[in-house]
């Protein structure tokens, strides 16, 4: 393990230790952290060259300029730390994704009366880890209250696994007014997510439960397990099928029809995919459901444990959808 890995771990440790999950969060003095950005730090470092300067020339205006400075540097503290003191930061509901996707996690922003938060940054925790550059910079999002008393944005992070997918902890910073400090605070909200399997596109087949009875759910297609009827008698059809009694009672040639019924309703079955790994099993099976939806016909889904009669709608769909996305959890 390397000394970066150490460093975070330590810091995952203790930020388990003072952060907990609550749906709604409001930042406060003990919550929120304030250090000297880059701009800020080479603020400092000209406030001590002209320090220097004044000391070694003994010019009072230097002297002037270098606490006027350091003023400056004060009051840009006060004010940015300010800027997120008292923003309260809720938990909204998401939409369901499918893995591997983008989830725009729903979090509301709320000031107290008389209050105002300006430029605002929020995002998730890897870019309080490892700098807010690249493509990290872009999964930033921005807000205002300045006008309005809450705002809803939408931050945005990758669903690298299927299931219940809690999102990471959130950085909310700022370096307004000035830009020599940046504030920042880390909060878990309750953010969840549900995210189905990747579907795997594969060639379907024509799927169908093998025969079946004869009710209205039922299809029939040509064949010779059941009585159908009579039709006239076309020329190369089998004798065998010509029905003579009706022929010795002067009713003509006809033919006696057979059908095989094969119901319509289809099931998805995990042994349909035997050889796959868990996860293959479920991305196909995930697939199979969204191509199923498409034709309106009845489908099923029958996992080790769990059977799901054939159904249709946007609902049936969510819930086979949800089942396989929570196959295995605990």
């Amino acid at each position: 393990m390397t000394l970066r890995q150490r460093w975070n771990q330590r810091i995952d440790q203790w930020m388990r230790s003072r952060i907990h999950p609550a749906d709604s969060v409001t930042l406060k003095q003990r919550t929120i952290y304030i250090l000297p950005s880059r701009q800020g730090l080479m603020f400092i470092f000209a406030i001590g060259l002209v320090f220097i300067a004044a000391i070694n020339y003994a010019v009072s205006l230097a002297f002037g300029l270098a606490f006027l400075m350091i003023s400056l540097f004060v009051l840009g503290i006060l004010y940015t730390f300010n800027n997120l003191n008292q923003l309260t930061l809720s938990a909204l509901p998401n939409q369901a994704v499918f893995c591997g996707d983008e989830i725009g996690f729903n979090v509301l922003l709320t000031r107290k009366p008389k209050r105002s938060h300006e430029s605002l940054e929020i995002c998730f925790q890897q870019g309080w880890r490892t700098g807010l550059n690249g493509k990290e910079a872009e999964a930033l999002s921005h807000a205002d209250l300045v006008e309005q008393d809450q705002e809803q944005i939408r931050v945005f992070t990758t669903a690298t696994r299927r299931g219940n997918f809690k999102a990471p902890y959130l950085r909310v910073s700022s370096t307004f007014p000035l830009g020599l400090a940046r504030a920042w605070s880390i909060v878990d909200l309750n953010l969840h997510c549900l995210v189905y399997p990747r579907p795997i596109k594969f060639r379907m087949d024509e799927f169908n439960s093998g025969s079946g009875g004869s009710d209205d759910t039922a299809i029939s297609k040509e064949g010779s397990e059941d009585f159908y009827g009579l039709r006239d008698y076309v020329p190369g059809d089998p004798l065998r099928q010509v029905a003579w009694k009706n022929v010795a009672r002067g009713q003509g040639m006809q033919v006696k029809q057979f059908v095989d019924y094969v119901d319509s309703k289809i099931w998805l079955d995990w042994d349909m995919f035997y050889g796959f790994s868990t996860e293959e099993r479920l991305s196909r099976l995930c697939y199979c459901v969204l191509q199923l939806d498409k034709r309106n016909n009845p489908y099923g889904l029958k996992l080790p444990g769990v059977e799901i009669p054939p159904g249709a709608g946007p609902e049936h769909r969510a819930r086979l959808l949800k089942a396989l996305a929570l196959f295995g959890a605990n």
